[in-house]
């Protein structure tokens, strides 16, 4: 494992060398390692089984420079596993070989005057002891049969999921006076629980901390067996325009399918917005959505980007008004016109960690929904009769990317609201949803009090996000006659 120091030794050594070679106008060198332990949860009431397979590791550790030459192309080359001077000058002559012309490329990122914020990292995820983290494994499987027993519930039961422990480091310099590193920690933990013997019926549920001691794995499987346990007796819903309360995760899913903010989707018309609504109102008042990188709660968050600028929050809806875009430097520099961007979401992420062999796209860290001011309870009252949608998977843009309209289908954890409360549970995979995000999130009834921390399925960010209730939402009911 490399120390941070190394890495640090590594980029500002790469940066001195390659600014005196005579091709070189700017360069940049960047260094990263990443360790991903993961704990594989597999437990079948029905047969024998340990619940847990062996821990696995996956370790990364390379690499990258950036070349902008005097003949104006730029190039970008990597090596993996080196970081040695032989490595940096392996990378070069990648880049040397592979540059092309962007006449829109101005210059490598300048130092910044803002602080960098002091986001801690868990020396116990980055020095894992592998019998702490079984013990957390074990740990979200109890959580789901210790309630599952109360229930005198203890057959046809299969638990999946998994325990990811991440660490990841990086060190970035270049020829402009950037020198910049950082270290992140993670520990992640997310349980299914599924009757085999009832229809469809299954609960998911997750924690996930910046610390190992923060993380309530337990918790996590606890509630997952009570989802499920929560699904049985469900009925269908019938097709409609209903007034509807989106949970957490349900509201994560929208906004990770069709709240396109980055500046990189923006000017190739791949957003539902454009530069020029940037003032306009968007969504309903109550909203406010921003990323924000420095809570030291969340796994999200940095100290710098992947590009040595230090983190911080980036407002993007203000009460309802688009206010900016996700940016890193390229982008702020082409789009200098639009003056609210800031150039601190430049991230090499991928697969899990931060990676030297590509180069900063543009990415949130946690994208956050500040809360409202209703109880859950609350919520259920504005919608009076409607539906509790939970949890939804396949969501999908429909009409273009430029386009706010989506399709979603709905999973678990969703019911029936009747007079203000939760009635019946809907059955899984009967109901789906076609609407635009637009028309969703200017029709608000109401925005909850208690944000979740979440991640959608494939995405790097988290999501932070309260309850949210609004006024109308087309479903139409499918699987007819499979379930009635």
């Amino acid at each position: 494992m490399a120390a941070a120091n190394e890495l640090k030794d590594t980029t500002e050594r790469g940066t001195r060398l390659l600014e005196k070679h005579p091709l070189v106008k700017e360069a940049e060198v960047y260094a990263s390692e990443n360790t991903l332990t993961v704990l594989r949860i597999g437990f079948s009431s029905n047969i024998p089984s340990n619940g847990l397979e062996e821990a696995k590791q996956l370790k990364s550790l390379g690499v990258s420079v950036r070349v902008l030459f005097k003949d104006g192309k730029i190039g970008f080359g990597k090596e993996d596993a080196d970081l040695s001077v032989l490595g940096v000058k392996n990378a070069f002559e990648k880049a040397r070989k592979n540059t092309v012309m962007d006449k829109d490329f101005q210059s490598l990122p300048n130092p910044s005057k803002k602080k960098s914020p002091r986001m801690k990292f868990d020396k116990k995820i980055a020095d894992l002891d592998e019998d702490k983290a079984i013990d957390s494994a074990y740990a979200c499987i109890n959580g789901a049969l210790d309630f599952l027993e109360k229930k005198r519930f203890t057959a046809n039961i299969s638990l999946t999921g998994e325990l990811d422990f991440l660490s990841e480091k990086m060190s970035v310099s270049n020829s402009n006076g950037v020198k910049a590193g950082d270290q992140n920690t993670s520990a992640i933990a997310t349980l299914t629980s599924i009757f085999e013997l009832e229809r469809d019926i299954s609960g998911m549920w997750f924690d996930s901390s910046p610390f190992l001691k923060k993380l309530d794995a337990y918790n996590a499987g606890r509630v997952s067996a009570e989802k499920a346990h929560s699904m049985k007796n469900a009925a269908t819903a019938s097709s409609g325009v209903y007034p509807v309360v989106f949970g957490p995760l349900a509201v994560t899913e929208i906004l990770n399918s069709r709240f396109e903010a980055s500046m990189s989707s923006v000017e190739v018309n791949a957003s539902p917005y454009k530069a020029i609504d940037i003032g306009r109102k968007i969504y309903s008042e109550q909203l406010t959505i921003l990323d924000n990188a420095v809570l030291e709660s969340a796994i999200g968050s940095k100290n710098y980007s992947d590009e040595g600028i230090p983190a911080q929050k980036t407002m993007l809806v203000e009460k309802g008004k688009l206010v900016s875009f996700l940016s890193n430097d390229y982008y702020a520099k082409k789009f200098s016109d639009i003056k609210s961007l800031s150039n601190a979401n430049g991230f090499r992420f991928g697969g899990g960690g931060r990676h030297h062999d590509s180069e900063p796209g543009i990415s949130a860290t946690n994208l956050e929904v500040r809360p409202g001011k209703h109880a859950e309870k609350e919520l259920l009252e504005e919608v009076g009769n409607g539906l509790y949608i939970g949890r939804m998977w396949y969501t999908y843009p429909v009409n273009g990317f430029a386009s706010p309209d989506f399709t979603s289908t709905v999973r678990g954890d969703s019911f029936v609201i009747k007079n203000g409360r939760i009635e019946n549970a809907v059955v899984p995979n009967t109901l789906r949803i076609s609407e635009s995000i637009d028309k969703l999130l200017n029709a608000v009834l109401g925005v909850g009090k208690k944000q979740l921390h979440s991640l959608a399925w494939g995405q790097e960010a988290v999501v932070i996000t309260p309850a949210i209730a609004v006024k109308e939402c087309r479903v139409e009911k499918i699987a007819v006659g499979l379930y009635s």
